[in-house]
């Protein structure tokens, strides 16, 4: 093959040039022989020249592959023109390469030949895949990801006649696990959450980490309910069973949102929208639960943005205020000082209480600018009674947790001009319950400013000694609700007794609150109770009702 007349070796010449060439290069024959190839192609395809040479494809690769190459040589041997195409070859030693072969039509000696040029594409496809499963999939837990989830979900539109629903799954507690256990603790539960949740499911589902603590999960054909009711059932308890960290052992839950729908209803984004809403309401009816999204949830959620929107705009624009209701000594029938609670005057709904947008507005992390707002507004008020009562201010758990409080009420009070040790803030247990360390902190922080600090609602809660033994507090209240039982309810008067005597141990004031009745006072005064509030003594009013009597007008 390929000899000169002359009797020049034509053969030896070309061999000799194309084994000097580092791309992989083979000359075929019609009979899909390979009559010559270079040193590289020998190397590439791991083959010795004998074993290559003049040997047809189907004896040295694979049925499927060879079917391809020879439909790229049937082009170039019938048609003629060069091709070029993109093949998958199976070496010697059984490893897939993925090449791109360009093959031209050549004349020698009266004879048709095809020759190939191969480039190895292996490396740049297998990045090329890689890049691909970090668009589509999490790189924790190598589950899909919230793109590969929307592709899903639209792939499910596609198919009319199926019904689909989607869950969305929130851990609880999940941030208690990092603050305690360490951040490779909190990655490690990650993992062993989703590889949970892998094993709960069909092959047909989608199981997605969403990002943080957060999943879903796309269940294929899911027509019926108590399916969907049984897989909730199995996460719920996936999240609560005991997870082994190397930090020690964890338990945690998780709250579900679910949503149906058959294909033709909804679009992907409006899908995943409902999913929130429902996950949202297994939050907001204590967590660790599964909440199903119906038209009432989502009227409900609607309304609560409006809201939302609504205090936003009322805080801004100062369409709140404060009133305030008296705290009187019960030694000397004093007004001792005042207790600001806030009020929104809405447009269209009247004066609207704190029960009925406070929760909201912590659920939101409004709490925070809008507490500022109160005890700025509270403190520029008492800066001009006389004479110079306290001012008793709420404070919620939120606040503690989000920016520096010690910082703002410091600024506060110089601002205002107020003298600190008038001040008094309340707070709940929850401050010390959650983060006790800081919390503590905080409060010796503001403390140290002169300012006192009363623990509200004592009773309600974890309540615990330990919280008087971690900080001195110079007051502590007692709930309202045991106030209102003690004259009728033998435990509830017991409590009461108990929180009056522990006062009178710690020399704590101890203030009642919601004194509706003679007879509640005159419990509370033979008890020894330093200070009440409560509508037998006033409601909350502006503070201008109380000029001529309780204050003078400077």
């Amino acid at each position: 093959m390929l000899n000169s007349p002359e009797g020049y070796d034509r053969a030896a010449h070309v061999q000799a040039i194309i084994d000097v060439i580092p791309s992989p290069i083979f000359v075929k024959n019609k009979a899909h022989r390979i009559v010559m190839l270079n040193s590289s192609a020998c190397e590439f395809f791991g083959h010795s020249r004998e074993s290559l040479l003049n040997y047809p494809d189907n004896t040295l690769f694979p049925a499927e592959e060879v079917r391809v190459f020879h439909e790229a040589d049937d082009r170039v041997f019938l048609g003629g023109e060069d091709d070029e195409s993109e093949e998958q070859i199976t070496d010697a030693a059984g490893c897939l390469r993925s090449v791109i072969t360009r093959k031209r039509l050549v004349h020698l000696d009266n004879t048709d030949y095809l020759v190939g040029i191969v480039t190895d594409i292996t490396a740049y496809r297998a990045s090329q895949a890689h890049s691909h499963y970090l668009a589509f999939h999490d790189t924790l837990t190598g589950l899909a990801n919230r793109a590969l989830l929307a592709e899903r979900i639209d792939q499910a539109l596609l198919r009319s006649v199926h019904h689909y629903a989607l869950l969305y799954i929130d851990l609880d507690r999940f941030k208690m696990v990092n603050d305690i256990h360490g951040h490779q603790a909190g990655d490690e539960l990650i993992r062993m959450f989703g590889a949970r949740l892998s094993g709960i499911v069909r092959a047909c589902d989608t199981v997605a980490r969403l990002g943080g603590d957060e999943f879903a999960i796309l269940l294929a054909n899911a027509a019926d309910k108590p399916n969907a009711a049984e897989v909730c059932r199995r996460v719920l308890t996936a999240a609560s069973d005991v997870f082994e960290l190397p930090g020690g052992q964890v338990t945690v839950s998780a709250s579900i949102g679910v949503v149906f729908a058959r294909t033709e209803d909804i679009g992907e984004i409006e899908l995943q929208r409902r999913a929130d809403i429902a996950l949202y309401r297994a939050k907001g009816d204590g967590r660790g639960c599964a909440r199903i999204f119906t038209d009432a949830l989502d009227q409900a959620v609607r309304h609560s943005q409006v809201f939302e929107a609504e205090l936003r705009e009322a805080l801004a624009t100062v369409g709140l205020e404060l009133h305030y209701q008296p705290l009187v000594s019960l030694v000397t029938g004093q007004v001792e000082g005042f207790e600001a609670l806030i009020r929104w005057q809405h447009p269209t709904r009247g004066l609207v209480m704190p029960n009925d947008f406070i929760p909201m507005a912590e659920a939101s992390g409004l709490i925070v600018p809008l507490g500022e707002w109160v005890l700025a507004r509270a403190c520029a008020d008492a800066a001009s009674w006389v004479p110079p009562l306290h001012l008793s201010v709420n404070v919620s758990p939120l606040q503690f947790a989000h920016g520096d409080l010690a910082a703002m009420v410091e600024r506060v009070v110089g601002e205002s001009g107020i003298d600190p040790s008038r001040l008094e803030l309340e707070i709940t247990e929850g401050v010390l319950v959650h983060d006790a360390e800081r919390g503590v902190a905080l409060l010796n922080r503001i403390r140290a400013l002169g300012v006192r600090i009363v623990l509200d609602d004592f009773g309600t809660g974890y309540s615990s000694l330990s919280y008087f033994r971690q900080f001195p507090f110079d007051k502590v209240k007692i709930d309202r609700s045991f106030v209102a039982d003690m004259l009728t309810n033998s435990h509830a008067r017991s409590i009461v007794e108990a929180v009056i005597s522990l006062g009178r141990g710690l020399d704590l004031q101890v203030v009642a609150e919601g004194v509706e009745t003679m007879d509640q006072l005159a419990l509370l005064q033979e008890q020894g109770c330093a200070q009440a509030q409560g509508y037998l003594i006033s409601r909350p009013m502006p503070i201008s009702y109380f000029v001529g009597s309780a204050l003078r007008a400077r």
